[in-house]
């Protein structure tokens, strides 16, 4: 019976999630770059809030854990996270950091495909994704998911460290 009701309140979380989240994400296209951290802080705000206790528990004890760097524990609370509300796209993100930092590539960029899947402007994971790319050596795709979150997040702090980075490793190279 849990698990349906963290399903049902996931799936629901996604309409309301997004209503509140647009005119955070407009604003934050014209923002100044001054006042782009508070808005970016609303933003992964809203979205870690998944519409119900029981999933917004297991993400606070999974951070808990990540943050502790316990990931063998994170995963655990992730994985019924995700399981029980597979909706709730912050599950998913956040499960690819960790088993990123496990040095579990593959299914670290499955999990940012789910999260982008249920949210195309998070734009943490996208700049996972970039990470991913840049240490593959796929300097390319790096640079085009930067301009990814560029036009998700003008103001994003990877875009001034990782660009001209990204640009000299590119060069030559057809974009």
């Amino acid at each position: 019976m849990a698990a349906i009701v963290l399903f049902v309140a996931a799936t629901g979380m996604a309409a309301g999630q997004s209503a509140r989240l647009d005119p955070l994400f407009e604003r934050l296209k014209n923002v100044d770059a001054a006042d782009a951290p508070a808005l970016e802080a609303k933003i992964r705000q809203e979205w870690s809030k998944s519409g119900s206790p029981a999933a917004d528990l297991l993400l606070s004890r999974a951070k808990i854990a990540f943050d502790a760097g316990d990931h063998k524990a994170a995963m655990g609370h992730l994985t019924a996270l995700t399981d029980h509300a597979p909706e709730f796209a912050e599950g998913w993100s956040l499960s690819a950091v960790t088993l990123f930092s496990m040095g579990k590539v593959g299914p670290a960029m499955a999990a940012i495909e789910r999260t982008l899947g249920l949210e195309p402007r998070h734009f943490v994971a996208l700049e996972g994704l970039v990470l991913i790319f840049d240490d593959a050596g796929l300097y390319k795709e790096a640079f085009e998911t930067l301009h990814r979150i560029e036009a998700i997040h003008p103001h994003a702090e990877i875009l001034s460290k990782a660009r001209a980075r990204l640009e000299a490793k590119t060069l030559g190279q057809a974009l």
